[in-house]
């Protein structure tokens, strides 16, 4: 997994978050404030995967000014589930 928080020009913001939602790759994107304002956790195969993903897919992406990328090295602590609840289909635990 990598973390990258991007700089996006605040007129497309929500169109790249649409955008990189669509894609394989993010198991997260979210909106944040201060000097990054896009949020992704890419679950890429290695370190030739992501480099295509940043490359290629994200590269493609020009509302993108900036960009920066974290790659997760080792996990302690990892949160449950991020639907809220009543998103959640019926049946479904709250916690796994």
């Amino acid at each position: 997994m990598a973390r990258t928080a991007a700089r996006v020009a605040p007129a497309r913001l929500d169109r790249v978050a649409t955008t990189l939602a669509t894609h394989d790759e993010p198991a997260v994107v979210a909106a944040t404030t201060g000097p990054t304002n896009l949020l992704a956790h890419a679950l890429c195969t290695g370190p030739a995967d992501l480099h295509r993903y940043l490359t290629r897919r994200l590269g493609a992406l020009d509302a993108i000014r900036t960009l920066e990328t974290a790659p997760v090295l080792h996990t302690l602590k990892a949160a449950g589930h991020l639907t809220p609840v009543a998103a959640r289909p019926a049946g479904r635990p709250a916690r796994a």
